[in-house]
């Protein structure tokens, strides 16, 4: 099953969000920070296969296999992109492609993201962990070294990214706890979202997509917020990198710098690396270029 998704500009939050990203990059042009259409203008050839871990429509994912005999490394890729319908997994196939000309397998996951007015609590994060969990099912056939599993997110899908690792750790009473979810070894986690309280208070762009996949505002529904912000489910016996612009306009570094600390008093193994002016939201999911060649190193150390 393979599912392509047009981008759609009829979502008011949508539009909203793009008026901020030009006005964010309005001062960048040839020099300046990496832009969301530079980011689509990328090119990648199709996965070796697309599975299906659900009914829905966006319940998949895409492998890609290097070219050398396994067992392989694994990095699971979760796109961003507010959490909302208008964003999918397009834009992150060149990322793949790269990522597994380094040697590793890749998953890249598509997952229900919540349309305006959609009552969908808590499909986004039990997509995602269904997902991940799939990976059982594909280990044998194709040579898929499950003991060296790292994900990789990119803004909501750091979040995610963040929030699949700490699965372990959840309490008996977590309201999405699940019975032996698959364990992963590390996260790289590109300009994450990991204070989804503080990210929701915003009027404007990606907050507004916060509220929607949780179901409305911190005051409103506070248990929702806890239970998948990555602040409150913290896993400091997974190796953590953190890559983030310090000047991203769309998720403040502050952001990454709070888990970071987070994670490192609980005497975890976490790392912020830094990306200079002018570098922004998206420097990350180009495959090339300084932003590309910090990751790869993360990716083959």
């Amino acid at each position: 099953m393979v599912v392509l998704k047009l981008f759609s500009i009829q979502s008011g939050v949508f539009l909203a969000t793009l008026i901020w990203c030009a006005a964010a990059f309005a001062d960048g042009q040839a020099s300046g920070p990496v832009t969301w259409p530079e980011v689509l203008a990328q090119q990648a050839g199709p996965a070796d296969l697309t599975v299906a871990y659900g009914a829905h429509p966006d319940q998949f994912g895409e492998l890609r296999l290097p070219d050398a005999p396994g067992p392989h490394r694994v990095v699971v890729l979760i796109h961003g992109g507010c959490w909302l319908p208008d964003f999918d997994l397009v834009h992150v196939r060149p990322l793949a492609e790269a990522i597994t000309a380094l040697g590793l397998a890749t998953w890249t996951i598509e997952y229900r993201r919540p349309a305006e007015g959609e009552q969908s609590w808590p499909n986004t994060f039990t997509d995602a962990a269904a997902a991940l969990d799939k990976l059982r099912d594909l280990r044998a056939e194709y040579a898929l070294n499950l003991d060296s599993v790292t994900v990789m997110g990119h803004s909501a899908g750091g979040q995610l990214a963040l929030w699949l690792a700490a699965r372990p750790t959840f309490a008996a009473d977590h309201p999405l706890v699940q019975a032996d979810p698959l364990p992963v070894q590390r996260v790289l986690a590109l300009a994450p979202i990991t204070d989804m309280v503080n990210y929701a208070q915003a009027n404007q762009g990606c907050p507004l997509g916060a509220r929607r996949v949780v179901g409305g505002l911190p005051d409103d529904y506070p248990e929702r917020y806890r239970a998948v912000s990555p602040l409150a489910n913290l896993a400091p016996g997974v190796r953590t990198d953190v890559v983030h612009a310090i000047e991203d306009r769309i998720v403040p570094i502050l952001q990454s710098t709070a888990l970071v600390e987070r994670l490192n008093q609980l005497e975890g193994r976490a790392e912020l690396h830094k990306l200079p002016a002018p570098a922004g939201h998206f420097d990350v999911l180009m495959a090339d270029g300084e932003a590309w060649e910090l990751i790869a190193e993360l990716l083959t150390e």
